[in-house]
């Protein structure tokens, strides 16, 4: 018997190949097309500038990109349009590796971490628990979803290290209010460093959403996690940022390895926030189809939570399990929500007039012939 040991904190994540692929439902199911509307992507894809900077960098692959991310830093800089300077940011390979780094930065053994689900719990426990920290829940309001701040804090005590909140809320798509977050900052001790994930923040429209930035540019400890994937398009380039104060921004960016960024993520990365016109189209187009879904659902009498996101969350009388069953066998991807134990919740992203027709059609059909049994 070997006498090698793994860590014992990764038991809970060994490999899993578990999600179901676009080639997988093409071998599985006899479908000629595949509409991928699980993950929150987007349809538009990137800046024809992305395209053309990627062209102009493949012929140099041979060679290493550039030791330092400084360019990419500052172009985000400009982009965000807030003052911010580059000392201030520091970038990851996906949102998710941003979150990752913050992590590996702050939390060792022992350490508590607060998370709030629904949420995307599946993730956080990923960067947190291999680290050996634990995780306690605080849950969402029932039924509303909305942040508890005094929950939260409830839960605070000498060995909490972190607190982690996803604005806009994945799966939900609610939003914490900024009154809200507001609460939570002023109640957070010293010792406590709060996480924010708002890869989704592009999509949001309510006026009284949180400037989390604003902490940052005061000092705060606070950690923001953005992402390239989904209003910039890249989601294939996994790239990702974050914006803290100084002091967290460049202990976090001690971790990175040399050459921390590939020459086609920098270049795609700079290109990007380079055309803004382009974002503001992806953003504009994704809401106009999330308004559209919602008034789908509306007319089918199915319930579904307003979000400020690019996806949706609703559920129906059918089993989520059963409702993906079935959606597979037609071609669609969706994410159940039975691991957030939401039995009935499905998570929809926003995708072409195209692929949500078809998918209306498709959840029409399949309820319609489900009602004839609840009769």
């Amino acid at each position: 018997m070997s006498k090698l040991r793994h860590n014992p904190h990764l038991e809970p994540f060994a490999r899993q190949d578990s999600l179901v692929s676009p080639e997988d439902l093409l071998q599985s199911q006899s479908v000629d097309k595949i509409y991928p509307m699980a993950n929150n992507e987007n349809p538009l894809g990137p800046s024809p500038r992305v395209i053309e900077a990627i062209n102009s960098v493949a012929p140099t692959l041979s060679y290493y990109p550039e030791y330092s991310d400084i360019a990419l830093r500052q172009a985000i800089c400009d982009a965000l349009g807030r003052g911010l300077e580059p000392e201030q940011i520091f970038t990851g390979c996906s949102g998710f590796e941003t979150l990752e780094l913050i992590a590996r930065a702050y939390l060792a053994p022992g350490d508590e971490v607060i998370l709030s689900p629904p949420t995307f719990s599946g993730a956080y426990r990923k960067v947190a628990e291999p680290l050996g920290a634990k995780i306690i829940e605080a849950p969402l309001a029932p039924e509303t979803f909305r942040y508890r701040p005094e929950a939260v804090l409830g839960a605070v005590n000498e060995s909490t290290k972190m607190i982690m909140l996803c604005n806009p809320n994945n799966p939900t798509g609610t939003i914490t209010s900024a009154e809200t977050m507001d609460e939570l900052m002023r109640g957070v001790p010293e010792h406590v460093l709060v996480v924010v994930d708002e890869v989704y923040h592009h999509f949001v429209e309510a006026p009284d959403f949180p400037d989390s930035i604003q902490y940052a540019l005061e000092g705060r400890n606070i950690a923001i996690a953005h992402s390239f994937s989904k209003a910039y398009g890249l989601a294939g380039m996994r790239l990702g940022y974050g914006i803290a104060k100084p002091a967290i921004a460049n202990t976090i960016a001690g971790l990175h390895r040399g050459f921390h960024q590939n020459k086609l993520a920098l270049a795609a990365g700079i290109a990007a926030c380079q055309d803004q016109a382009h974002v503001r189209r992806c953003i504009d187009f994704l809401r106009g189809e999330v308004a559209w879904l919602c008034s789908q659902f509306d007319r089918l009498d199915i319930k579904y939570w307003e979000s400020s996101a690019n996806f949706i969350m609703f559920e129906t009388r059918m089993p989520a399990e059963d409702l993906n069953r079935q959606l597979h066998e037609r071609g669609f991807l969706l994410r159940t929500q039975t691991r957030n134990k939401l039995p009935y919740g499905m998570r929809v992203s926003a995708g072409t007039r195209e692929s949500n027709q078809a998918f209306i059609a498709a959840l029409e059909e399949i309820l319609s012939a489900k009602r004839v049994q609840w009769q």
